[in-house]
């Protein structure tokens, strides 16, 4: 049981980044709360006006149920199964704070969203993730004039022949705006030395861990982030929708330190490329210049998950 569970964090840490939201997801088996903050530097929209980015989030996860045991099947001791299950409840919310230095008009959105996620475990039939997520991002005048609720789900299944290296494949679907976009799950996670371990998420996601002790960690990490809502204007329902959104290709170090037994810190230094800003309504795109940008988050585990012991092992 040990070895399925084992592979439960990376589905979720892997799926998380392949959605494009900057949530921690693996939190979901370490419940708790969590608040972050992320600045973006200014970028240059052009020679007069550059663009920048405040990012505030608070997490709050718990589990719901929760089940473990033998199934007898009968008594038929080919037949038993040893089993695990344990639902989620999850709810987050975004402050995002986009401006122009010359003649803003960018507004601040809101985006909250609650999810349910399951996670059945089985020596029989390995490992099974399902989730499913309701979100919305709207700004004061959106939200009573033109609201539109998003939806984010998927399932996956993980395999394994060790601990060292594992497989993960999927499908998911996105709805964002009244847009459907279905996407595939594929990743593996390996261990490369005592102290490394890498990860990488196809299309565009890249992650290399280095476990200094214990307590503390470095990662470096190249992901793309393609669906960041920095305007709200219309709905895509009533054919005047002129939402604008930020494209980002990410790479940055990421400095871990855990404290006591509920708390873990991080500390995020990076670098955001291939920046642009685009609209899905009318297919059209602005460059912005690299930038760097900073962030951090603080995180406290209730400590009530059943697979938090096989969490992230030796990260």
């Amino acid at each position: 049981m040990k070895k399925h569970a084992g592979i439960l964090f990376l589905v979720i840490t892997l799926v998380n980044v392949g959605f494009s939201q900057s949530l921690n997801i693996d939190f979901i088996f370490n419940p708790g709360i969590a608040l972050g903050t992320e600045y973006l530097m200014p970028s240059a929209l052009n020679d007069s006006t550059d663009f920048q980015l405040s990012k505030y989030k608070i997490q709050f996860s718990q589990p719901l149920k929760t089940k473990v045991g033998i199934d007898l099947k009968g008594f038929n001791f080919k037949e038993m199964d040893a089993k695990a299950s344990q639902l989620f409840l999850d709810y987050n919310f975004n402050v995002i704070q986009p401006n122009l230095t010359d003649d803003n008009y960018f507004e601040t959105i809101y985006t909250g969203g609650v999810g349910l996620t399951a996670v059945k475990a089985s020596l029989r039939n390995g490992i099974w993730i399902y989730s499913a997520n309701i979100f919305a991002s709207e700004n004061k005048t959106t939200f009573s004039e033109s609201f539109v609720p998003n939806f984010r789900g998927y399932v996956a299944n993980i395999k394994t022949k060790d601990l060292k290296t594992f497989y993960f494949y999927g499908a998911g679907l996105l709805v964002q705006q009244g847009r459907l976009v279905p996407f595939p799950l594929l990743g593996i996670k390996t261990k490369i030395a005592s102290k490394f371990r890498v990860e990488l998420i196809l299309p565009v996601h890249l992650k290399l861990n280095y476990r200094i002790n214990k307590k503390v960690s470095i990662h470096g990490i190249v992901s793309y982030n393609g669906i960041n809502t920095v305007y709200r204007q219309g709905s895509t329902f009533n054919g005047n929708d002129q939402s604008i959104y930020l494209r980002q290709l990410k790479t940055n170090l990421s400095l871990n330190a855990k404290f006591g037994k509920h708390y873990k810190v991080k500390l995020d230094v990076g670098y955001a490329s291939l920046q642009q800003l685009y609209s899905w309504n009318n297919k059209t795109g602005q460059s912005l210049a690299s930038a760097t940008f900073v962030g951090f988050s603080l995180n406290y585990n209730f400590g009530k998950s059943v697979f938090g012991n096989f969490m992230n092992k030796g990260e």
